[in-house]
């Protein structure tokens, strides 16, 4: 799209790029909806472009932001997960996004563009200490952060059901009160005498109780204190965060960015925090939606939207700021609190976050606006993918992108969730077949009897599958088991482990 525009040499844009959190592709009125109210998002595509079939690399955030991050499918950097844990769990795994990677902040600050990331980002901290900082983004050429190194949780909000291993959780309370209890009968049976026992033994076995549940509990116990930090660039400044005051100081570091880099040129990555669960949202815009707390939610992000678009333009930067904003993969159906949804709407396509397999998962809104250089109130239906972002951005930066893979390897640049493996998961042999050009709702799948090229397609999809796997090289798993779980002594600390607390944030906002 942007090959024809015919960049001048000397223009280097601002560029800011907005990436929402668990946003489904029919939650935005220029997407459809018209009962949520999302005025500044529509304005942006009104006055730009609206991608319609823009598709995410993965169904979940770390993959897929690691692929928007490199412009690689997220298996080549390690990425993309073999096993149940398909993103990073802690602040204190060692996985994360490997230093050699070249993110399009590394590029774009070679340029010479001040970068700077502010919101979420969720590509691991550290490797092998606790200040070593090797996946950070400080590390990955942004010259400045300010945000979350992991992503919201149910966790960070008090009176909220636990987000982080729910289900692992609740299998390891029920074999504490199983242990407990076993405790308690034998103890009691040695104090009256029915239980032929030692002392010895029976505190022996009281304190394997005592150690089971204090080694499980040391780290999903305190999850609000391990994962829900705020950052300035190395330093801790919220630990745990004020979920209160969150969406104020990121909006106040956004908007300090863009004025402190008025003379450009810069690149400001916005990773909105928005709207993934718990939904907190300020008092302001509670109960204005008609979608419940996730529509309070989304209209407060689309505010947040407004208030980025006027700093550009009160600066005067509205002609030489290239905008982008789009959500890192679909809406989440299962999230729910009772009865009630707290998940996004994906619109007609099926599935949602997590399902890889369905266009609900992976199809986003996309949208570009650059007055004067890309003309207004356009439609793309043409397929495009989160990861173009980075040979378009290096593309404006005058950057020409490296060839990251072999000739022909087919790459095209220019219980929370849904399960892909074990129980409940269904395996079709042959694959589902639809033609998203007349069935984008993949309502009917094709069959040898509907589509004369039923075998032939699918002969081609599998070569060309082999062919990918071909060029794939190995790589570190940075989701193995071995570096997503929990190692004390990789966590971010702001204070004396195992007492984490700190809060250098001024209320002041």
């Amino acid at each position: 799209m942007l090959a024809i525009v015919g960049l001048p040499s000397e223009v280097k844009p601002n560029i800011i790029l907005m990436l929402a959190d668990d946003l489904g592709i029919g939650d935005i009125g220029c997407y459809g909806n018209n009962t949520m109210k999302t005025p500044n998002i529509d304005q942006l595509a009104k006055e730009g472009v609206r991608l319609t079939q823009h598709i995410a690399a993965a169904s979940l955030c770390t993959p897929s932001r690691a692929a928007f991050l490199t412009g690689r499918y997220p298996i080549r950097s390690g990425m993309a997960s073999s096993n149940a844990y398909r993103a990073l769990q802690w602040n204190a795994g060692s996985g994360g996004l490997p230093v050699n990677e070249t993110t399009f902040a590394k590029i774009l600050h070679q340029q010479g563009y001040a970068t700077g990331l502010v919101g979420k980002w969720h590509q691991g901290v550290n490797c092998d200490s606790v200040n070593d900082h090797c996946h950070h983004p400080l590390n990955h050429g942004f010259d400045y952060f300010y945000g979350m190194p992991f992503t919201l949780l149910n966790n960070c909000q008090d009176n909220k059901p636990p987000e982080l291993d729910a289900a692992f959780q609740a299998k390891l309370w029920f074999y504490t009160q199983l242990i407990s209890l076993a405790v308690l009968t034998v103890l009691t049976g040695k104090i009256t005498g029915l239980v032929s026992i030692t002392w010895k033994a029976a505190i022996c076995f009281a304190l394997f109780g005592f150690l089971y549940f204090a080694s499980w509990y040391s780290s999903y116990g305190f999850v609000k204190y391990w994962n829900c930090i705020l950052m300035r660039n190395h330093d801790i400044t919220e630990q745990p965060m004020k979920l209160e005051r969150t969406t104020a100081l990121l909006l106040k570091e956004a908007i300090s960015f863009i004025h402190s880099n008025k003379h450009g040129p810069f690149l400001l990555f916005v990773s909105f925090l928005h709207v993934h669960t718990p939904l907190f949202t300020t008092e302001r815009f509670l109960g204005r939606s008609r979608h419940g707390l996730y529509g309070d939610n989304i209209e407060e992000m689309d505010w947040l939207v407004g208030q980025i678009l006027d700093a550009v333009d009160s600066e005067g930067l509205r002609n030489n700021t290239f905008i982008y904003f789009a959500s890192d993969h679909g809406g989440q159906l299962e999230a729910q609190e009772g009865t009630i949804q707290l998940g996004g709407w994906n619109g007609i396509y099926k599935g949602g976050k997590g399902m890889g397999g369905w266009e609900g998962g992976i199809r986003v809104p996309g949208i570009f606006r650059w007055p004067g250089m890309l003309p207004a109130n356009s439609i793309v239906d043409e397929p495009t993918s989160l990861m173009d972002i980075y040979p378009t951005v290096a593309h404006l930066a005058h950057y020409v992108t490296p060839v990251f893979q072999p000739e022909g390897a087919g790459a095209c640049y220019g219980k929370g969730i849904c399960p892909c493996s074990g129980e409940g998961v269904m395996h079709h042999v042959p694959p589902l077949l639809f033609d998203l050009s007349r069935d984008p709702s993949e309502a009917t799948a094709l069959s040898p009897d509907t589509e004369p090229q039923f075998h032939a397609v699918l002969k081609r999809i599998e070569e060309a599958v082999k062919e990918h796997r071909r060029t794939l090289t190995p790589v570190p798993q940075q989701l193995s088991l071995l570096n997503i779980m929990w190692k004390p002594w990789l966590q971010p600390c702001c204070g004396t482990f195992p007492f984490c607390w700190c809060d250098k944030e001024k209320d002041d906002i």
